[in-house]
């Protein structure tokens, strides 16, 4: 359908709407105007949001492509090709995905001298990260990681995402020996080092090769998010990971974990409950959260860690007698919890002559 509108007057906006509607309801969108059809509910929100970041010309909008099999986004040699962030639905094996390509992150001096319209473009990048369930890092195999790759992966990190790191454009480092992969893993490896849970995937946009891994891991990596372990046997954790290597105690007295429980997932996250420590050493930390994902994966999501000291009812002073009174009070109110005493003071408690 074709309108004329006049923008400074308003006219034809009203037969717009109407040939809007008309339009959506001849294809099922919407109900015929107080006819009593059901106006069909739009799509559910897809599961897991996926942000693809990364540096300019890393392959970002050439992955996204490859993922969707199809030519969606604008492809260039040039850096900064990539304007805006652009959210793109995509099934695999029964699992919804929404994914958003973003624009390359430079660093923020680059950026200021870009000008407005790279500002505004990293800013939706940043707040695509925010808003995502898993991140995809695309690092440039042919440069490896830089600073900027870790300021990015960063971000990520801090916002509790899950975090899948990949380099692409690996089919143009065809020919550099047997040991190149475990030389460039490591490399990484020491550039992203707070990344050490992330899984690392090698792949190419161009030929496809091993981007179904992609989706696979993206998947693994969302499921680990979600995980809880159950607070029973996260005692016997503790306990058997404590005992064996206690934390420091900075003080005289000597820190004992007495209990954990997990209070939240993506990211997950655990409450230590110790006699009087609030803190563990950073290295305490990380060794907990190594055996953590040794014992219950968390593959490729950030952990978050709280302590707290237990603390214990306040017994009244002698001299207080409204926290007798309150004390006596609580105790009438669960006689169950009460043991019967024998001795000197016997008739007092039990009623015995």
């Amino acid at each position: 359908f074709r309108r004329v509108l006049f923008r400074s007057h308003g006219e034809g906006t009203g037969d717009l709407l109407d040939a809007v509607v008309d339009t959506l309801r001849h294809a099922g969108l919407a109900g015929a105007g107080g006819g009593g059809a059901e106006p069909s509910r739009m799509p559910e929100r897809p599961d897991i949001a996926v942000a693809i970041v990364g540096r300019p010309n890393a392959g970002k909008s050439s992955l996204v492509n490859r993922l969707l099999r199809e030519e969606r986004m604008i492809v260039s040699d040039m850096p900064g090709t990539t304007r805006d962030s652009v959210d793109s639905a995509l099934t695999w094996h029964q699992r919804a995905f929404r994914i958003v390509d973003t624009a390359g992150i430079r660093r923020p001096g680059r950026v200021s001298r870009g000008g407005a319209v790279e500002e505004i473009s990293v800013l939706l990048a940043r707040r695509a990260i925010e808003s995502a369930d898993i991140v995809v890092l695309v690092v440039d195999a042919t440069a490896g990681a830089t600073d900027q790759d870790a300021a990015i992966a960063g971000e990520a990190d801090r916002a509790g995402r899950g975090v899948v790191v990949v380099a692409n454009k690996w089919d143009l480092t065809k020919g550099q020996g047997a040991d190149y992969v475990k030389a460039f893993d490591e490399r990484l490896r020491r550039q992203l080092k707070f990344l050490d849970y992330a899984p690392i995937l090698h792949i190419s946009a161009l030929t496809g090769e091993r981007t179904p891994k992609l989706l696979e891991t993206i998947d693994r990596v969302a499921a680990a998010r979600a995980t809880r372990v159950r607070t029973p046997e996260l005692n016997r954790f503790v306990e058997r990971v404590t005992a064996a290597h206690p934390p420091a105690s900075p003080g005289r007295k000597h820190v004992r974990v007495l209990y954990a429980a997990q209070t939240g997932v993506a990211p997950p996250t655990f409450v230590f409950f110790t006699n009087v420590a609030t803190t563990f050493h950073f290295s305490y930390e990380r060794f907990l959260m190594n055996q953590l994902r040794d014992a219950f994966g968390f593959e490729g999501t950030p952990i978050r860690f709280h302590v707290r000291t237990r603390t214990r009812r306040a017994r009244p002073k002698p001299g207080d007698r409204a926290a007798q009174v309150d004390q006596a009070v609580d105790t009438d109110a669960a006689p169950s919890a009460r043991k019967e005493r024998t001795g000197r003071r016997g008739s007092r408690y039990t009623g015995r002559p």
